[in-house]
């Protein structure tokens, strides 16, 4: 194999090489665990900067530093660009990555975190890519990464966000947003399901008429600050219902215009739980650990989720690139903190049972009524 360039950067060391006629890139890519290995059986510490370390430091630090050498596990990542581009970390991912505020103050417009490489905070714009699939296992990440994309669309977008969500697993995984103001509605069964999801069409319907009308080509030309995102989690439940496949094909097909946005999850991905034409039309993908390659190349249409480390969070964010992030854990606490100013107290439909989370925030009654009978007219 001919190196054509070597660089150093920043993160560790990229590698250029032109693949042998017989090879293609895939053969090199079901090869990466045992490179990475190889690279990683090393137990020495490089000449160079030991000694360097033994002028410029004290025994304490020099232990430090043959502690931190055996610790230190170096990453290798390939991609192909028309010549084969190996680059070596020095440093692992991290395998811990906290949502707090101040990754809010680092987001424009409506963009949203998607997670952290060694390097950088990937993000998503959902203005840029409209429609997002969420895939992974159970215990992965994908419901912490979805209330991740609810707080954040909650707390920079408060006046013009509004969900539609839709929480197949019975309601619990979303039930702490279901209240929030900006919900304009909750489905937990798939029956509920298609009620919002036609609510969601008819408004969907309402602002493209209303954009054909006024001569606009989107609502982004049109000026509309507004928002629609309708979220499905365990969407798998309802794949097999034609009324509710047929608006959500057509909100992925034709809701970007009139700023409907998808966001289909499912930890179920096979090509029948997701349909060729949601996947067409969802442009980005975040998927988490997956157990087969048939069920990576369902969501992604290649391998890869299926050789993700056992780490919570750990995921592939793919849009016209692929790229490896760790996704940010978002504490319950830290969402019912972010939210809590956005909840309202809705009136129950009669029969409902009461719902211990509509009340949240409301203060114990100090003070009764009593009504007393005076005797005048």
């Amino acid at each position: 194999m001919q190196l054509l360039r070597k660089s150093k950067r920043e993160w560790g060391v990229e590698y250029a090489y032109r693949i042998p006629l017989g090879l293609s890139f895939n053969d090199y890519e079901k090869r990466l665990d045992a490179l990475q290995d190889g690279l990683n059986g090393k137990r020495y510490v490089d000449v160079k900067t030991f000694l360097q370390g033994i002028r410029t430091l004290n025994m304490r630090d020099l232990k430090a530093l043959l502690t931190q050498k055996k610790a230190v596990k170096k990453e290798v990542e390939l991609a192909y660009d028309g010549v084969l581009i190996v680059k070596v970390y020095e440093q692992s991912m991290p395998d811990y990555f906290e949502y707090d505020n101040a990754i809010v103050e680092r987001l424009k417009g409506w963009e949203i975190p998607v997670g952290v490489t060694r390097t950088e905070l990937i993000k998503h714009d959902f203005d840029r890519n409209a429609h997002l699939i969420v895939a992974g296992t159970s215990g992965g990440g994908k419901s912490v990464f979805l209330k991740n994309v609810i707080t954040t669309l909650v707390a920079r977008k408060t006046k013009d966000t509004n969900l539609f969500l839709i929480d197949l697993k019975g309601g619990l995984a979303l039930n702490r947003f279901r209240n929030l103001e900006q919900v304009k509605g909750f489905a937990k069964n798939p029956a509920e399901a298609l009620t919002i999801l036609t609510e969601a069409q008819a408004k969907m319907n309402e602002r493209i008429e209303y954009l054909l009308d006024h001569g606009y080509e989107d609502v982004i030309e049109a000026g509309f600050p507004e928002r629609f995102f309708v979220v499905i989690d365990e969407a798998a439940d309802i794949s097999d219902s034609k009324e509710c496949q047929a608006i959500i094909k057509d909100i992925a097909r034709r809701g970007r215009g009139a700023g409907f946005q998808l966001i289909y999850c499912t930890q179920y991905a096979t090509n029948e739980t997701i349909s060729p034409q949601v996947r067409q039309n969802c442009s980005a993908q975040v998927c988490f650990r997956l157990k087969t390659a048939i069920a990576s190349r369902a969501v992604l249409d290649e391998d890869g989720a299926e050789s993700l480390p056992l780490i919570k969070g750990r995921a592939i964010y793919r849009t016209d690139v692929k790229t490896i992030v760790q996704t940010p854990l978002i504490e319950n606490k830290f969402i019912d903190e972010t939210i809590k100013p956005n909840i309202i107290i809705r009136a129950r439909k009669e029969g409902e049972e009461c719902d211990d989370n509509s009340i949240k925030g409301t203060a114990p009654r100090k003070h009764t009524l009593i009504i007393e009978e005076i005797g005048l007219s």
